[in-house]
């Protein structure tokens, strides 16, 4: 995500599976730490600002990676799946929307942010 003093951010950066739908989330995540970082990068403290800006960047990306992977599983049947396949996917589907712990790590995930946060 950085090359000496060149940073990307968003799909320049990395990219995602469209599965999560957070590609965009995570472009204005990579904005925001940029935003933290790029003053003091210009400031006093150099490149040495713009080392903060990947690991902090790529904690995010890797939960949204983990994310999609996740619902493309749940929400695609695999070539050659078998019967017992079908019915496990189907009793993880309602686990996630039928139980409130489910829907929480489903809107946590999806939004990036834990339920009820204000950042």
């Amino acid at each position: 995500m950085r090359w000496g003093s060149m940073v990307l951010a968003g799909d320049a950066a990395h990219t995602v599976p469209p599965t999560g739908a957070r590609g965009l989330n995570l472009a204005l995540h990579d904005v925001k730490v940029l935003a933290d970082v790029l003053p003091r990068a210009l400031g006093r403290e150099g490149g040495a600002a713009l080392d903060e800006y990947q690991p902090r960047a790529l904690q995010r990306v890797w939960r949204a990676q983990n994310f999609s992977y996740w619902m493309t599983r749940l929400l695609h049947t695999a070539p050659g799946a078998s019967a017992f396949d079908l019915r496990r996917q189907l009793g993880e589907l309602d686990n996630v929307v039928g139980t409130r712990a489910g829907r929480t790590y489903l809107s946590e995930q999806y939004t990036g942010w834990p339920a009820g946060a204000r950042d």
